[in-house]
């Protein structure tokens, strides 16, 4: 399994899932953010942004992973095409 970043900023994971093919909503009050598929499922995921130091920690990452179906390894894939 490949390793995952302890920290990922939160504006380079919505550009990876913009990449897979999520694009954001209009933004609701507060930090959460929905996110809109067409071409993968699940259709509709929702995130809160981050607002303490802006970064996406180790395990809310993995949680965004299952969320998302995707596995750690895609993930980095993913990351290394950036």
């Amino acid at each position: 399994m490949s390793a995952l970043p302890t920290q990922l900023p939160w504006r380079r994971f919505v550009c990876l899932l913009r990449d897979v093919g999520y694009h954001p909503l209009r933004p609701h009050r507060g930090t959460l953010r929905q996110l809109v598929s067409f071409n993968r499922s699940p259709n509709l995921v929702s995130f809160h942004e981050p607002h303490s130091g802006d970064k996406l920690h180790k395990a809310t990452l993995c949680d965004s992973l299952r969320k998302l179906t995707l596995s750690a390894d895609e993930f980095v894939q993913l990351l290394g095409k950036h």
